[in-house]
């Protein structure tokens, strides 16, 4: 019989979280998925949120890391973003370059993934690639609707999908 470990989440101290890094943060009974970016400093840094208050609606919003609730632990999951709505299946979409919506899914000329948003406080328009947490300042395509899941041990599981208000 074949015995695998998959490993459980680690509690992570605020101090250890570097940008780039996938973490989990409760919210009440539900959990946020967190990415940590590098824009702000300590306490102040910005924290991108993908959370899920009705079935299969994913909510993305963007939060300094002071107001997370503790603890915060490791995300000990692969994460998969598709374009598209998962209900819905597989769709062909015609490519656009044009400016996105807050919450978009973002191709960035280096082929990474990025998300595009408001930036708080001023509201201009900013992207982050997934990659590596830092600023991006191209992009190639833009997905308003998109589906995020999580694989593990060949198991997907659909979090939610996004649609622009």
């Amino acid at each position: 019989m074949a015995v695998t470990f998959e490993g459980f989440p680690r509690v992570v101290e605020r101090g250890a979280l570097r940008a780039g890094r996938w973490f989990l943060a409760g919210e009440g009974v539900r959990p946020l998925i967190c990415f940590s970016t590098d824009e702000g400093e300590g306490e102040e840094r910005l924290i991108l949120t993908f959370g899920s208050s009705r079935p299969e609606v994913l909510d993305f919003a963007t939060a300094p890391l002071k107001t997370l609730a503790a603890p915060l632990a490791s995300l000990e999951h692969e994460l998969v973003f598709a374009p598209g709505l998962a209900a819905q299946g597989p769709q062909l979409a015609a490519p656009l370059r044009r400016p996105f919506r807050s919450g978009a899914l973002l191709r960035l000329r280096s082929g990474d993934l990025g998300v595009g948003f408001a930036s708080p406080p001023e509201g201009a328009l900013m992207v982050i690639s997934l990659a590596n947490g830092e600023r991006a300042v191209g992009y190639d395509l833009v997905f308003d609707r998109w589906s995020l899941f999580l694989r593990r041990g060949g198991a997907e599981r659909l979090i939610g999908s996004f649609r622009p208000a």
